[in-house]
């Protein structure tokens, strides 16, 4: 496992760094935003320690850039204690988990330890799934609309399709769905078009010949001419350079590739998914992706839903993804009480269908194994914290409770219940609480 640390504080930077080699991590260390972009262009990290109050900027800034290149990062935001607002908003955005400031050696190494499980068992499961058929889970319009169009699609060759949604609606998911049934035997082959540096994109994508470019001593095949009788998956294509462009709008025309440096074109034929999260017709007004690549790779275009319109599919996924990991990590099956399964109906999942099966993963890593059912103390405090408040007219004297420090929250909770008579909703109002959030914190505190 690699892991970067980006600090601006040179003794805590080298300290960590001494600490991790030791333990046989390969470490790198940057001072600020700068470096940490330098760092993002020449590899991929795995695991990273950002503090978010840098030299040269907002950590958190980078944290969707981080997760862009590498999907697969775990990142551990560093922040001083009782910045709750910094650690929710990281959170959201995709952290793996945070450390207050000042924090023992110990607390740093139990969490890349955790984050290197984290990312050995999402490894695992994605080649798990990736060996079996895959299909979007759910009985609701919006993936019956899916699945019909899937149908449709996979019946024919050498088509272009654009799936456009929200981050972790499923666009992969389909992707392959396509390419599964459609019976060909050519490869999946997916290239994230915002992970690799403008300079190299072409070459991963059309392949070069030896001695095209200084250091190239072989030909190399591009991912286009590896999915030959496949499936070519284009992630991320609105970040496509717009020097590419118009290289890949001869491809997708004409179906035929030039290597850098060959003389000759090679006809291929394949299938083309190119999938976003982002507005294309933004992008071409801001003059940043052509319009006539938009409408060739717009020939069959499908919006997934994002998770919040599936209402009924929530559950249904969650027990998909609990039988997943049960069935992998040969654990017993994760029980969802009551009050979660309401929780998780109120829910809007802003990171979709991606966010509840990273929650699942979460769930059984921390969670003891002879404990089967999921509790509210067992979700993240900034999902209940989301959840609309409960808080009437009557009761509008509250202060949240997330602004108070740790050492006077079961006072506080206390305090609530006793000036409620034990109404727990009353104590939850005042207090500006969702009434989960309340009862996940008596939990915490073992008050009944």
């Amino acid at each position: 496992m690699n892991v970067w640390i980006i600090e601006d504080e040179r003794p805590l930077a080298e300290g960590l760094k001494v600490a991790f080699k030791r333990k046989g991590y390969d470490v790198e260390t940057a001072p600020g935003l700068a470096g940490l972009k330098d760092l993002l262009e020449s590899g991929s990290p795995e695991i990273i320690f950002l503090d978010v109050r840098l030299e040269d900027g907002d950590g958190l800034k980078a944290l969707p850039h981080i997760l862009q290149a590498s999907p697969e990062a775990k990142v551990i935001v560093m922040t001083a204690f009782g910045d709750s607002a910094l650690v929710v908003r990281a959170i959201r955005e995709g952290a793996f988990n945070y450390l207050d400031k000042p924090f023992p050696l110990e607390a740093a190494m139990n969490m890349a330890h955790r984050a290197s499980e984290a990312i050995g068992l999402s490894r695992k499961v994605y080649r798990m799934e990736s060996s079996r058929a895959v299909s979007m889970i759910g009985s609701s319009s919006g993936v019956k609309k899916v699945s019909d169009f899937v149908a449709k699609v996979s019946k024919h060759r050498d088509v272009n399709v654009l799936v456009r949604g929200e981050s972790g609606t499923g666009k992969e998911v389909v992707a392959r769905m396509i390419h599964s049934s459609s019976g060909c035997h050519g490869e999946f082959v997916a290239i994230n078009c915002a992970a690799i540096p403008e300079t190299l994109l072409e070459t991963e994508l059309f392949g070069s010949r030896k001695g095209s470019y200084t250091g190239s001593n072989s030909d190399k095949k591009g991912l286009a001419e590896l999915a030959d009788g496949g499936t070519l998956f284009l992630d991320e294509i609105g970040d496509m350079p717009l020097s590419l462009q118009g290289k890949l709008l001869r491809f997708l025309d004409s179906r035929t590739i030039r290597p850098i440096g060959a003389s000759k074109e090679i006809q291929v034929s394949l299938n083309v998914v190119c999938a976003t999260c982002v507005d294309l017709e933004t992008r071409i007004s801001q003059g940043t992706f052509r319009p006539d690549l938009f409408y060739r790779i717009s020939m069959l275009p499908l919006d997934l839903p994002p998770l919040r319109e599936r209402e009924e599919d929530v559950s249904e996924l969650l027990g998909h993804f609990v039988g997943l990991y049960s069935d992998r990590l040969g654990r017993s099956p994760l029980i969802p009480s009551q009050d979660v399964e309401e929780v998780f109906s109120s829910y809007h999942w802003p990171g979709n269908v991606r966010e509840l099966k990273n929650l699942v993963e979460r769930l059984f890593i921390l969670k003891e194994p002879g404990d089967q059912v999921i509790s509210l103390k067992d979700l993240p405090q900034e999902m209940l914290d989301c959840l609309p408040s409960d808080r009437s007219e009557e009761h509008q004297d509250g202060r949240p409770l997330q602004l108070q420090v740790d050492d006077f929250e079961r006072r506080l909770l206390e305090q609530a219940l006793n000036g409620s008579e034990g109404n727990r909703t009353k104590a939850a109002s005042a207090l500006g609480l969702s009434r989960y959030a309340l009862l996940r914190r008596l939990q915490k505190h073992g008050i009944d």
